[in-house]
């Protein structure tokens, strides 16, 4: 099971995503609309709870099966394309709450062109995880479950004139925990509606100026420490900004966004809406240097939601400050030999909450890696490490993780 982009919360790349990822492009890139596939894979994790150092950790081997699909086909003036992957993750030791664990996800998308100037795309993202990088939510911590997430996003692109375009957009954010020490934190619907300007600077250069609404809603029904609805969490956002897509050459391409982000909170402790200003990035840069090699490497600066619902004398803490950056190198040894590395960073700062909360920063470290051989045609033989590091302000939080996994894939 697999944020590219999103480190836990803001960015996020995990195995089910980067293997769903892999299926959907097979089925693109082969010479039939479809591909099926399943892997089988011992693994190792020394923290399976991703517990808190000084805690006591429990470790695990195990095995792990995924079977997955995927389906891509072109028309005349239509792409769809679907992907779903499955997993069984067995853990064997007598400590193990659950020694199953099982996820699913599922993706989809549509590109349809109505004429030459008016098209819409419309794609989304499904996950039941336990895993936090699959589920891009604010949250470091493996959890007990059936957590929830659903991604989903439509966009309408108008062409105005030959340098002028329009692209109306909309996201939609669903997450859901069945862990109550989740649930009022971080059960919520994120809506981002968008309007994009786009200018032709030049043959290879885009100019955009871009605006987007965004409001948080939490499970009113749920409590927060103190007594506190989650709702006192909502809040709304205006993100204003400017930026450029730029096509350096046919392999290496670029794109930034730059701004304000100007949030709104329903509650500081007193009933009075307070808001916050902070700036809004968004960059990345894509490198195919070679064939079946690519490098991928990105920064975001944003606000974001967070697991700590702490709170002193009413003042609750209300959503992080944090900056991303990440990377994803995948390279071709040889035509039967290939690797990949990705790694991430996210540093972020707590607002509100009080003394002792307000103010104080963490940091999220993930770096992975894997080698994948192919034995025939069909079939592949693989291993990988990950490791992940959460280094905090705030007591009992700080963890550490490795997973080193080895098996074997079978794609038709």
């Amino acid at each position: 099971m697999n944020k590219l982009i999103r480190a836990a919360g803001m960015l996020s790349v995990g195995a089910a995503s980067l293997s769903i990822q892999g299926v959907a492009t097979a089925a693109e890139g082969g010479t039939k609309p479809w591909s099926i596939g399943a892997s089988l894979r011992g693994f190792y994790d020394d923290n399976i709870y991703t517990r808190p150092s000084g805690a006591a950790k429990v470790d695990s081997f195990g095995f792990e099966i995924s079977p997955n699909v995927a389906y891509s086909a072109r028309f005349e003036a239509t792409t769809v394309s679907f992907a779903y992957a499955y997993s069984a993750r067995y853990y064997d030791t007598s400590k193990a709450v659950n020694h199953w664990d099982q996820g699913h996800v599922l993706s989809a998308s549509i590109q349809h062109d109505f004429n030459e100037r008016l098209s819409l795309t419309a794609s989304d993202n499904f996950s039941i995880t336990r895993e936090p990088q699959e589920i891009f939510s604010g949250l470091y911590f493996r959890t007990e479950g059936n957590n929830i997430n659903n991604q989903a996003n439509i966009g309408l692109s108008y062409q105005l004139s030959p340098k002028w375009s329009a692209v109306i957009g909309y996201h939609n954010g669903y997450y859901d925990y069945d862990s109550l020490a989740y649930k009022a934190a971080l059960n919520r619907m994120e809506h981002l509606p968008s309007l994009n300007l786009r200018y032709q600077l030049a043959p290879t250069t885009v100019g955009i100026l871009g605006y987007q609404y965004g409001t948080v809603v939490h499970d009113g029904n749920l409590l927060l420490p103190g007594g506190l609805p989650a709702s006192a969490r909502d809040n709304t956002s205006h993100y204003f900004f400017a930026g450029l897509d730029h096509s350096f050459s046919p392999d290496l391409s670029g794109a930034i966004r730059g701004g304000a982000q100007i949030t709104k909170y329903n509650y500081n402790g007193g009933g009075v809406n307070y808001g916050e200003t902070s700036p809004y990035l968004d960059a990345n840069l894509k490198y195919a240097y070679a064939p079946g090699s690519s490098l991928q490497i990105g920064v975001r600066h944003q606000r974001n939601a967070t697991d700590v619902d702490l709170n002193f004398a009413g003042n609750i803490v209300q959503d992080q400050e944090s900056t991303g950056v990440y990377g994803t190198l995948r390279h071709a040894f040889t035509g039967k030999l290939g690797g990949h590395v990705t790694a991430q960073y996210q540093n972020s700062e707590f607002h509100g909450g009080g003394p002792g909360i307000d103010g104080k920063a963490e940091s999220f470290f993930s770096i992975g890696g894997g080698l994948d051989y192919m034995i025939s045609k069909n079939l592949s033989a693989e291993a990988s490490y990950n490791y992940d590091d959460l280094t905090s302000g705030l007591l009992a939080r700080g963890y550490s993780r490795n997973r080193v996994f080895l098996g074997i894939r079978a794609t038709y």
